[in-house]
């Protein structure tokens, strides 16, 4: 059988593969497939109408404070992407709080790192953001995921797949009875971020009972497979 055609068999099924992993949101904060999330923003605007129903949020930790059951956590709210890692970037809509059972420790959960929370909305709760009062829409977490610290680098290439068909339609006439068809190659260079934490672990995971664990290997290498088989920014 010829290369080019094996070739081109083949290619649509790598790329469904790499889009079906990409779906796939860590353990901790996956919820039954039936169950219905409730938007940041519908939250936001109806919350006693949602109290009580299932939301997956992420975002940045503007703060974290220690209660002596619980830890209480404000972060900046951004979009998932779709295996649920928040995407940050200069602007958010808003923020929100969680509280998540047991401790965390603050020199891990630091500000400025990505988290992903699922958990059951309990309404609003007015805060202070610097001397402005703020109005959180809140949750109570059953799970969450601290992602690593990564650099991300994106350069597009074009290349050129060499196919067996003759003239218009069939893409650009090349040499020798040869057309040519235009196709994308993505390249993605990730350098992690070096932490001195006193020992605090890079992507960890909490289930209901709110415990963490270290799943460092897990993490880096579905982040790296899952982002170069998405192309948000």
């Amino acid at each position: 059988m010829n290369c080019s055609l094996i070739k081109r068999n083949l290619l649509p099924l790598i790329v469904m593969l790499l889009m079906a992993g990409c779906a796939s949101v860590p353990e901790s904060v996956q919820l039954p497939e039936d169950t219905p999330l409730v938007p940041y923003q519908q939250a936001a605007a109806e919350p006693d109408v949602q109290k009580d129903k299932m939301a997956r949020w992420g975002g940045v930790i503007a703060n974290i404070e220690n209660k002596q059951d619980k830890t209480q956590l404000d972060l900046v709210f951004y979009p998932l992407r779709g295996y649920g890692r928040p995407i940050v970037g200069k602007e958010s809509i808003g923020r929100f709080r969680v509280y998540v059972k047991g401790f965390l420790d603050p020199m891990v959960y630091k500000k400025g790192r990505s988290v992903t929370f699922a958990g059951k909305i309990k309404g609003i709760e007015e805060g202070l953001v610097g001397e402005h009062v703020y109005q959180y829409p809140t949750l109570e977490a059953t799970g969450y995921y601290l992602w690593e610290d990564i650099d991300r680098i994106e350069i597009e290439t074009i290349s050129v797949w060499p196919h067996f068909r003759y003239g218009y339609p069939y893409g650009y006439r090349g040499i020798y009875g040869w057309n040519h068809w235009p196709f994308y190659q993505r390249h993605v260079v990730v350098r992690k971020h070096q932490h001195h934490n006193n020992g605090g672990n890079q992507g960890d995971s909490g289930a209901i009972n709110g415990n963490h664990s270290n799943n460092r290997s897990n993490d880096r290498g579905n982040d790296w497979h899952k982002q170069r088989g998405n192309r948000e920014p």
